[in-house]
C-alpha cells in the first residue's frame, strides 16, 4: 500500500537590523554580517552638439550588458540626434572601435537600435563591449567598456515552475491575507500571539536568483543528510546561507526562513502537487504565516529538491521545500509572472509561463525567465516599461511609479488578447 508521509514544521524570523550593523536571530550565534557588493557603471563624457545641425553625436552612455546562453543582451540611453548605433566586441579587453580587426575575435555589428542581442557567441567566454553612436557619415567616439561572460549554467540558475507557483502563492496571500485565511479555512491570526497581523494588503516579494540558490542548496543539504533543521552544514544559519550565496546585507537588513517537506513511498513524485501542500501547511502554521505576511521582507527565493530523506526508519522519496526571505537596503523590485492563462483560472499554473519575452525599462533591457518570471531592481520614480516577444503581436506599454514599495505587474495572455495587472 502507498504511503504518503507530509511533516510541515519550524519557522525562522529575524529581526530587523538597521544602519548596516549586525544581529541577532533567535539565539543562534551565527548572523549575517554586512558584506559590499558594487556593480561597474558605464559613464563617459557628452560631446556638444550644434543648434542648427548636428556637428557631432554624443557618447552613449549607461551601457548595460545581460548575459545568457550563448548571448549576450546590450541595452543604453539613446543619443540625441542619433538613427543607429555600432556594437563592438571582442575577447580581449581595452578595445579600439576604430581598429576591431585587431584584437582577438574582433568585430562589429552596424545600424541597431538598443537593446539589442549578440548571439552565437562561445560560452564560458569573456567578451568585451562599446557602442557607439551613428548618424549618417557621423559616429561618436566609443562608450565605456563592458564585459560579461555567456554561459549556459545561467539557465539552471532559474526558477522552476514549481517554485515560481509557490512564489506567486505567497504573493497571493500578500495580496489578501484574509481571502487567503478564509481559503484554508482558518483565522488570519489562529495561534499568533502578541503582534497581530493586519488585513491590509502587503507588498508583493520579488524573486532573487541569489535566494534561489541559498534555498536550493539548503534543501539539498536536508535531502543529503536526512536533517530537516533551520541550521545547515556546518552549523550555517538562514542569514549565513544567504551571505555565502553572494546575497549582500547592507543598511537595513531582514532575513526569514521558512521549510517544508513531504514524501510518498511511491516510485514517483508529483512535485507541483507538493508545491501546493507545502503552501498550505506552512500559511496555516502561525510562525510560517508570519513570515509569508511580514511586511519588512521584499526579495525571496524558493527551492524545491526532490530526492530520498531518512524518517523514523523509512525512505521516502520527498519534496524539499526551503523559503528564504529578505530585504537589504532601499532597493525595490518591479517583479510578476507573463504567462498564458490556459485553464482560465486567473492565476499562475506550472506550464503557462511564457519563453521568448523580453522587458525593457525605460529603454533598458533585462531579463525574463523561461517560465515567465522577472524581477527588476528600481529607485523610487517613474518608468515606462514595454513587454515583447515571439507571443504577442505587438508591444505591450504600461506606465510604473515605485513609491517605496515592490509593484507586481503580470501581462496574461487569453487567447489573442493579453491583459496587464498590477498591484
Amino acid at each position: 500500500m502507498m504511503q504518503l508521509k507530509r511533516l510541515i514544521i519550524l519557522s525562522c524570523l529575524l529581526s530587523l537590523v538597521g544602519c548596516g550593523g549586525g544581529g541577532g536571530n533567535d539565539g543562534s550565534p551565527s548572523t549575517p554580517k554586512p558584506s559590499s557588493s558594487s556593480t561597474p557603471s558605464s559613464n563617459s563624457n557628452l560631446s556638444s552638439t550644434s543648434n542648427s545641425s548636428i556637428q557631432a553625436l554624443s557618447t552613449p552612455q549607461n551601457l548595460q550588458v545581460q548575459a545568457g546562453n550563448a548571448s549576450v543582451t546590450l541595452s543604453w540611453s539613446p543619443v540625441a540626434g542619433a538613427t543607429s548605433y555600432h556594437v563592438y566586441y571582442a575577447t580581449e579587453q581595452n578595445i579600439l572601435s576604430k581598429n576591431i580587426e585587431s584584437f582577438e575575435n574582433g568585430t562589429w555589428i552596424k545600424n541597431v537600435t538598443s537593446p539589442y542581442t549578440v548571439t552565437s557567441l562561445q560560452n564560458n567566454q569573456a567578451y568585451y563591449f562599446v557602442v557607439t553612436a551613428v548618424n549618417g557619415s557621423l559616429e561618436s567616439t566609443q562608450s565605456t567598456e563592458v564585459s560579461t561572460t555567456p554561459s549556459a549554467v545561467l539557465t539552471a540558475n532559474q526558477p522552476t515552475a514549481q517554485e515560481v507557483l509557490v512564489i506567486e502563492l505567497i504573493n497571493r496571500a500578500r495580496f489578501d491575507p484574509l481571502a487567503e485565511a478564509e481559503r484554508y479555512d482558518i483565522g488570519l491570526n489562529d495561534g499568533i500571539t502578541g503582534g497581530q497581523i493586519t488585513t491590509a494588503r502587503k507588498p508583493p516579494v520579488a524573486l532573487n536568483l541569489l535566494l534561489t540558490d541559498a534555498a536550493r542548496v539548503h534543501s539539498q543539504w536536508m535531502l543529503d543528510n536526512d536533517i530537516f533543521s533551520h541550521t545547515g552544514a556546518d552549523g550555517n544559519s538562514p542569514g549565513d546561507r544567504m551571505i555565502n550565496a553572494g546575497y549582500s546585507f547592507t543598511g537595513s537588513w531582514s532575513n526569514g526562513e521558512n521549510i517544508a517537506w513531504g514524501g510518498t513511498t511511491a516510485p514517483s513524485i508529483a512535485l507541483t502537487q507538493y508545491a501546493f501542500s507545502h503552501h498550505q501547511g506552512l500559511f496555516k502554521s502561525p510562525g510560517h504565516r508570519i513570515n509569508i505576511l511580514a511586511e519588512n521582507f521584499r526579495e525571496i527565493g524558493v527551492g524545491q529538491k526532490q530526492g530520498y530523506f531518512l524518517q523514523d526508519g523509512n525512505n521516502y522519496l520527498s519534496s524539499m521545500l526551503s523559503e528564504e526571505f529578505a530585504t537589504s537596503g532601499n532597493k525595490y523590485f518591479l517583479t510578476g509572472v507573463i504567462y498564458s492563462d490556459n485553464n482560465n483560472n486567473d492565476f499562475y499554473d506550472v506550464g503557462e509561463g511564457l519563453d521568448g519575452v523580453s522587458i525593457t525599462i525605460n529603454g533598458n533591457a533585462y531579463p525574463v525567465y523561461s517560465t515567465g518570471a522577472y524581477s527588476v531592481p528600481l529607485s523610487n520614480g517613474a518608468y515606462d516599461v514595454m513587454i515583447s516577444g515571439s507571443p504577442f503581436t505587438e508591444a505591450i506599454n504600461y506606465d510604473v511609479l515605485i513609491n517605496g514599495s515592490n509593484i507586481k505587474l503580470d501581462v496574461i495572455k487569453s487567447g489573442s488578447t493579453a491583459n496587464v495587472v498590477s498591484w
